[in-house]
């Protein structure tokens, strides 16, 4: 598995930050149902700015980052 980080700003994707070889301890881990292909996130002043996608590739990787960062947008009725 790799991991791909990526920067956030307002609820989006910002820029692939690259390729990292291990996450550091102060990110936050959200483990996907399934066991694979986990999130990892950051958290600064109460806004996600950093998110790190499990995936074999980066489309994969970035796919599971859209879909976390558009559950960010949804709102309650």
């Amino acid at each position: 598995m790799k991991y791909f980080r990526y920067s956030i700003a307002n609820d989006e994707i910002r820029t692939l930050l690259g390729e990292v070889e291990t996450i550091h301890p102060h990110y936050i881990e959200l483990k996907n149902s399934l066991g694979s292909e986990n999130i990892h996130y950051k958290i600064q002043n109460g806004i996600i700015t950093d998110v790190i996608g499990e995936g074999l590739t980066e489309d994969v990787a970035r796919r599971r980052v859209e879909d976390f960062v558009s559950a960010l947008n949804v709102s309650p009725i």
